[in-house]
């Protein structure tokens, strides 16, 4: 049975604008939503409610999040001037470089100003998807051959059997280095300032450099299990009685992702599918109550935000 895409994006759409809303760490410093209470002793002296408590966080939260969009489209403008810089350097455009650092330098001065204890900021994020379509004997298959190409001494034909064994979203970051960045910036613009042109480039040259950049990898199989779950628990909704076979089976398929996703070394998964198991059992036995989710659904997020 094919993976609903449409419930696949979801959930990996969710998972890129997370990476690149927040960038390094930056999701950390939102604030949680405050728990309502049941009871009477809990309740504030005035009289705001619960609700509209969460909803002043929830304001605060969605406020700092577009604070830190802020800072990034700063960041990225600063590295454009400085790059302008760069280029007009190259054309003994002395003034135009100038311009162009004073203007970089005055942006990541306000970045810094917001947030001084601000280590990178992003400026470039892009994904790249490689998608595995095999079930666990292929993989397996290919694994076993490639130990044996291995146990021959054939290194290079291993290697190739075991490349196309990849099944992943890989999220690349550019930062800004805030602790080293702006201070080149200021002194590459002193030194065009006193007449050492090909200093500045140098030296700007040697700035791009220290741009860092990570990699982070996200593992398709258990996003594909939990969109395979999801089908299956709306499924039980919809008409448990009528949709039975069909939910068990998109069941087994995510068990399916799940043993790839252990074959691949992506993890082990071994309460997912304990879970699964319970789940499969209580649906073929007659269970009508999508609740039966529950447990599993929990899992399969707390593994997603383990990513």
């Amino acid at each position: 049975m094919a993976l609903d895409r449409k419930a696949f994006s979801m959930i990996w759409s969710a998972c890129l604008v997370l990476v690149a809303a927040t960038g390094a760490a930056w999701a950390a410093d939102v604030p949680a939503a405050a728990p309502s209470s049941n009871t009477a002793d809990a309740a504030p002296a005035d009289s705001t409610s619960a609700t509209e408590r969460n909803s002043v966080n929830q304001q605060a939260a969605e406020s700092l999040v577009r604070e830190r969009r802020a800072l990034v489209r700063e960041a990225m403008s600063a590295n454009e001037d400085m790059l302008v810089a760069i280029v007009a350097l190259e054309q003994t455009d002395k003034d135009l470089a100038y311009r162009a650092l004073a203007d970089a330098s005055g942006k990541l001065d306000v970045v810094l100003a917001r947030d001084p204890h601000l280590k990178q900021v992003p400026i470039s994020v892009e994904s790249k998807t490689i998608d595995l379509e095999a079930g666990p004997k292929s993989v397996d298959k290919v694994l076993a051959d490639a130990k044996s190409q291995l146990s021959k001494g054939n290194v290079q034909e291993a290697k190739r059997l075991l490349k196309p064994l990849t099944s992943e979203i890989r999220i690349t970051t550019e930062s800004l280095p805030m602790d080293t960045y702006p201070a080149a910036i200021k002194q590459a613009t002193a030194q065009i300032q006193n007449g050492q042109a090909d200093q500045a480039a140098q030296l700007l040259a040697n700035t791009l450099t220290t741009i860092v950049t990570t990699e982070r990898i996200v593992p398709l199989p258990p996003l594909k299990a939990e969109a395979d779950v999801q089908q299956a628990e709306a499924l039980v909704k919809a008409d448990a009685a009528k949709n039975r076979a069909q939910a068990l089976e998109l069941l087994h398929q995510a068990r399916r992702q799940l043993e790839v996703g252990k074959l691949l070394g992506y993890g082990e998964y071994k309460d997912i599918k304990q879970e699964m198991s319970v789940v499969q059992q209580r649906l073929g036995g007659g269970a009508t109550d999508s609740g039966v989710f529950a447990r599993l659904k929990q899992l399969l997020h707390e593994a997603r935000g383990k990513l």
